[in-house]
């Protein structure tokens, strides 16, 4: 499977929304994580810094960057091929 984030801008000028794109071979799933400072503290348990830490980057618009984050998402909630489709796509939001 792989994966990758979505970024866009927040409602209000500031701030970035993250959603979580998963593909297979046969499916494709997007899942709205939320706000990005909300997904890093309370779904990751990390402050930003610690997320750029454990990635070893800031940028994660860059390619490698953006699979990296989108990976440590996909590992904390153990997603996989298989359990995709029974995940609603507001469920792993922070909000």
């Amino acid at each position: 499977m792989k994966a990758n984030i979505i970024v866009t801008q927040g409602s209000y000028g500031f701030g970035h929304n993250w959603s979580l794109v998963c593909k297979t071979a046969k499916k494709k799933r997007i899942f709205y994580l939320g706000q990005d400072e909300k997904a890093c503290r309370r779904i990751l348990g990390l402050t930003p810094r610690g997320v750029i830490d454990k990635i070893g980057t800031a940028e994660i618009e860059s390619k490698g960057g953006n699979r990296k984050l989108a990976q440590l998402f996909v590992e904390h909630y153990g997603l996989n091929g298989h359990n995709i489709s029974k995940i609603e796509a507001w469920q792993l939001s922070a909000e």
